[in-house]
Formats: C-alpha cells, sequence, structure tokens
C-alpha cells in the first residue's frame, strides 16, 4: 500500500500512515489543506490504477489527483527528509524537535470508499449537497462538523469508536446543564500564542474551555462523561493524558488568565462619566482598551485616563457653559421680545386632539411675549381653537392647478390651509393607484366638511388576567415581556421561585384536571440554566415553561417547544448573554401556555 506523511507546522507534530490503498490516499488528499506536498521518487517505479507514473504519463487515480497541485519530488528517509524541508520552509532551527502523532493502523474499520464519500458530500463536490449538514443539528457546523467527517472519512479504533458512542448516548440522557463547549482551532490558537499576537478574546476563550472542562469534572452527572472522552482527545491531539492531570493544568490555566483578564461586570472597568459630557463621547473613547486587561496592570494609564476625564469636564464647566447659559439667559422659555422661534411641526408626535390643543396654548404663550417666530403644523384643527392672539397671522403656501394636478408655487400669502398633498406625494412615491383611490374615497366621505375629527374613539386593548394563552386576545407575539423587579440574591432568589413556581402550577393543574390529590401529579423537575451554559438534550421537542433571571434584576416568564433556540435567541440580545434560567418539562402546547398565563398573572402575588 501507499504511505502518508503529515506535517503540521504550528503544533510541531507529524503523523505517519502506511498500508493506505490508493482510493484512502486520494481521500486524505481531497479533505486535507496542505500547503506543500512532496512526493516520494518510488512513487515514479510503481503502479498507480493501471498506468506507471515514469513510463506512461498522466494517468490513474492518484497521479491524476497529484498532477492537478504543485508538487515537489524528494528521495532519501521519508519522514527525516520531510522534515528538514518543513524547517528549511518555516525558518525553523534544527533543534525544533515534532512530536509524532501517528495512531496505529491496526484494529481499525475501514474508511468510507472514495465514491460513496463524494456521493454523500463528506468530500465537498460541486453540485452535490453535504448529508452531513442535513443530519446534523443547525448550530453544528464549522470545527464540530468537521470533526464527525473525519470521523467518517479516518475513523479510529474500534475502542475509541465505542468510547465516542458511549459519550453520545449518556449525553442524550443528561437532565443537567450543559457547558457551551467553546470550539477552538488549535492550530491557530498556538500560532497567535508564539506570534504573541492573541488578545482578551483568545484568552477568554481558553479560559471558558478550561472552565467548561473543571465543570464537567465537578458535575457528579458528567464527570463521567469527561473520562470516556480522554481516550478521542489522545488519538486527535497524540498527547497521552489522565484525567486528574487536565483538570489540575485547566485550574492552573483559569486561575492565570483570570489574574490577567478583566472579568465581565468588574467595577474597575466603567466608562468615565462626567455630567457635562455626553457619554456617548467616552464610550468612542475608552471603549475599544477598557474592559481588556486587570486594572492592576495597567494603573497608571487608567489614572491619566481619570485625570484627563476630570480636566475636559473642568474646562467645560469653567470656558464652555457660562457661554451656554448667558445664551439661554437672553431668550426666556418662549422666547422674549430679543428672541427668535422658529418651530417646525409643533406636536407632531402625540395624540391629534390633545396636541393640538397644547399646540394652540404654546401659539398663545408666544403670542403674549411678544416675540418674531414661525410655527408650522399640520395639526390644521388649531385653526377651529378660540385662541386667545393679537399679533398672530396665519400664512399659508399658495398652489395651483395645472394638468389636473395640484402644484405648490412656493409663494406665502395671507389665508388658511387645511389641505396637503399627501395624495399627490404618494402617488410620486410609486404608492399603487387603487391604495391611493380608496384612499380618497375614505377622506371625503370621512372629512366633507373639511374638518378633521379630533373625537375619534379608538378601543384600547386591556389585558385580561381571566384569559388563557390559547384565547384569541393572546394570539401572535407580545412586544414587550412581561417583567418583574426582583431584589433577593441570585441562590435565595432562585429557590423563592421555585417554591412559587411549584405551588401556582400545581394548584392550576389540580383545577385543569379537578383532581384534589397532589400525588396524581408529577413532580416539577427544575433545571437551572447558569451563565455560559445550555438546555440538555432532553429538552429538544418537549414543551418547556422557563423563567428567566435577567441581569436587571427582572423576571421573564415564557414557553416554548424549542427551549434552546429560546435561549439562544434571548441570549443575543444586549445585555443578556449571562442571563440564567430555571424550567421544568410539560406534557403538551396546551398546558404550557396555560401554566405560562398562569404564572405572569400570579408571581407578582408571590412578591
Amino acid at each position: 500500500g501507499y504511505s502518508l506523511i503529515s506535517i503540521l507546522e504550528t503544533l510541531k507534530t507529524f503523523s505517519f500512515e502506511d498500508g493506505l490503498t490508493e482510493e484512502a490516499l486520494v481521500t486524505k488528499l481531497r479533505t486535507s489543506r496542505c500547503h506543500h506536498l512532496f512526493l516520494h521518487s518510488s512513487l515514479k517505479h510503481n503502479s498507480s490504477g493501471t498506468c506507471r507514473w515514469g513510463e506512461y504519463g498522466e494517468g490513474g487515480l492518484l497521479w491524476g489527483e497529484c498532477s492537478s497541485r504543485p508538487f515537489e519530488w524528494f528521495e532519501g528517509d521519508s519522514v527525516k527528509e520531510l522534515l528538514l524541508k518543513v524547517k528549511e520552509l518555516y525558518g525553523l532551527d534544527d533543534e525544533v524537535a515534532f512530536r509524532n502523532i501517528a495512531i496505529p493502523s491496526e484494529d481499525r474499520p475501514r474508511p468510507l470508499h472514495l465514491g460513496t464519500a463524494t456521493q454523500i458530500g463528506a468530500i465537498p463536490t460541486e453540485g452535490i449537497p453535504c448529508l452531513l449538514r442535513v443530519l446534523l443539528p443547525s448550530s453544528c457546523t464549522g470545527l464540530p462538523q468537521l470533526y464527525i467527517r473525519d470521523l467518517l472519512l479516518n475513523p479510529p479504533a474500534y475502542t475509541t469508536a465505542a468510547k465516542i458512542q458511549d459519550v453520545c448516548k449518556r449525553m442524550s440522557n443528561v437532565t443537567c446543564a450543559l457547558p457551551e463547549f467553546t470550539c477552538l482551532s488549535s492550530a491557530k490558537l498556538v500560532k497567535l500564542l508564539e506570534l504573541r499576537e492573541a488578545n482578551h478574546i483568545e484568552f477568554s476563550r481558553i479560559k471558558n474551555v478550561a472552565e467548561e472542562i473543571l465543570q464537567l469534572h465537578c458535575n457528579a452527572e458528567l464527570c463521567d462523561i469527561l473520562e470516556l472522552l480522554m481516550d478521542p482527545t489522545c488519538v486527535a491531539t497524540g498527547l497521552k493524558l489522565e484525567s486528574d492531570k487536565l483538570v489540575g493544568e485547566c485550574e492552573w490555566v483559569s486561575l492565570r488568565i483570570g489574574e490577567l483578564i478583566s472579568q465581565q461586570g468588574d467595577s474597575d472597568q466603567e466608562i468615565s462619566s462626567q455630567s457635562l459630557i455626553p457619554d456617548d463621547f467616552f464610550e468612542d473613547v475608552e471603549s475599544s482598551w477598557k474592559g481588556r486587561v486587570k486594572r492592576k496592570h495597567m494603573e497608571f494609564y487608567y489614572e491619566k485616563v481619570d485625570e484627563a476625564a476630570k480636566a475636559l469636564h473642568a474646562a467645560v464647566s469653567e470656558d464652555f457653559v457660562p457661554i451656554i447659559s448667558r445664551i439661554k439667559a437672553s431668550i426666556a422659555p418662549f422666547g422674549s421680545p430679543r428672541g427668535e422661534i422658529v418651530y417646525d411641526e409643533i406636536c407632531r408626535g402625540t395624540e391629534t386632539a390633545k396636541g393640538t390643543c397644547i399646540a394652540g396654548s404654546i401659539v398663545e404663550t408666544l403670542d403674549a411675549v411678544g416675540c418674531l417666530g414661525i410655527v408650522s403644523t399640520h395639526l390644521h384643527g388649531v385653526f377651529d381653537l378660540p385662541l386667545e392672539t393679537t399679533n398672530t397671522v396665519y400664512k399659508a403656501m399658495s398652489a395651483e392647478h395645472v394638468n389636473g394636478q395640484t402644484v405648490p408655487t412656493w409663494n406665502l400669502v395671507d389665508g388658511i390651509c387645511k389641505e396637503s398633498l399627501a395624495f399627490e406625494i404618494a402617488q410620486k412615491e410609486g404608492v399603487p393607484e387603487n391604495v391611493i383611490k380608496r384612499a380618497e374615497q375614505l377622506y371625503h366621505s370621512a372629512y366633507a366638511n373639511d374638518i378633521p375629527s379630533t373625537n375619534r374613539k379608538f378601543r384600547d386593548l386591556k389585558y385580561d388576567p381571566d384569559k388563557t394563552a390559547t384565547d384569541e386576545a393572546y394570539s401572535g407575539s407580545c412586544s414587550d415581556p412581561f417583567t418583574i423587579t426582583v431584589t433577593s440574591e441570585p441562590d435565595v432568589l432562585r429557590r423563592e421561585i421555585q417554591n412559587a413556581v411549584t405551588a401556582i402550577c400545581q394548584k392550576k393543574l389540580m383545577d385543569l384536571y379537578k383532581s384534589v390529590d397532589l400525588s396524581e401529579f408529577p413532580e416539577l423537575k427544575f433545571i437551572s440554566i447558569g451563565a455560559r451554559e445550555q438546555p440538555p438534550p432532553s429538552t429538544i421537542g418537549a414543551s418547556s415553561v422557563y423563567v428567566i433571571l435577567r441581569p436587571d434584576k427582572r423576571l421573564h416568564v415564557g414557553e416554548t417547544d424549542d427551549f434552546q433556540g429560546r435561549v439562544k435567541a434571548h441570549r443575543a440580545k444586549d445585555g443578556m448573554q449571562n442571563a440564567s434560567f430555571l424550567s421544568f418539562i410539560v406534557q403538551g402546547k396546551s398546558i404550557a401556555c396555560q401554566l405560562e398565563t398562569v404564572l405572569i398573572n400570579q408571581l407578582p402575588q408571590h412578591g
């Protein structure tokens, strides 16, 4: 068979695989992203498929694959010569050692045939969709998907495969919250660390990985899974590690990075704030560097920034504020005989009737002050108000009809105008003709006397606590989350919420099933999802009711059939990245909706 030597310069590792078939070798070449390809001179004298390389030129599956990319010939001892070439290419010293992470070839299942791997899209082929993308969850992309593909194309030994299967079975039965399982490219990370280009984001990710391993170790339900994962880890990295040693190293790494990198919420990392300077100014200046490294490592620079912020505030208060104060003093709140006012679209952002009256009152005040000004409005009802004015005059922009169209002349004339060019502008902007015609019909029927109605009645939508979530009033989604202000400590609050939810839901279930015996109902099994945790697989496809403990000390009640997706959606919102959840599974969407409604109504009554 054929031999393949793979060298990874960033991790200083190499692997030697022998006994490969031509198909297996071509498969590996097609799925690997090698920067340099070297062919041993012995291939010139061996057959590939039905053709001889040296004698017949191009031909054969392997030769066709190799000839499509640049390569170099080499002779001598394969491993030794290739390592020398890699050191020469990357400018490495001769003393640099490469670690052999080769996997024994015996007792391993055969990989997929080249044709099979191509047909299912495991090998990227134009026009053939990847079966893995269909079989795996939509959230499984990038490195996890590549790992699954590698298991198919380069299957591990039977013992390792059995442990991977055992891990999958155990994970599917887990009932506690799971770590987020941060995925990092080891080669990229090592490169950044070697070049000293890793920033606080990379270090935070390393810390996350270490803490997730510690979480697996400390959880009685997950520690066995960690033990089983050690064997596949050794296969992937070539490192023989015991779980205790790994846990100890992770504790050290997490501690060391935690001493250097700033954690979210550190009080000494807050953006500067001064009363006379807009917060956006400090946000733009400081957000690019604050919150990365702990302040104690950069105390000198932080003090300089604090001093500069105070100096800026002093300069503004001493030089700029007096000027503004003098300007304000020269103009009364609603103008003065020396002031001038331009008031465009007065009170346009409020309800029509009351806004019209406010506009009229402002006009009266300005008239009484005697200042010079212009007030424009589309609230035509102001002209019908009994305003007490002596100096106010009404002006309008004149218009004329040209070819059946109303065209403004841009001349200011005396008088009142209660018309607008809304329909003409709508037509110009491309609004469908039938929509405009119907609007004109409605306008003429409602405003036949050219008097706008300010007494239209609107039906107020009231929240009915007696309605259930299945009623029509609750169809659709609510734009504003139901919230309750809370002040308790997290652990105490969690227990209080759990007790309150249990009492409320048990009573509701008894009412639904017309029962007085609590023993007939299964106990509510709560699942606590902390920051940087995700729901267990047992919630997939099940109806869940949940309570969010928001970072702003409020609660949010909801229900869903996709708890994992809902957690992800909530945490995608600003300020919700570290939100924690308390959830439980119920039988059916209808029950979940009714429990959600009763919790919204009754949780405030429990304090």
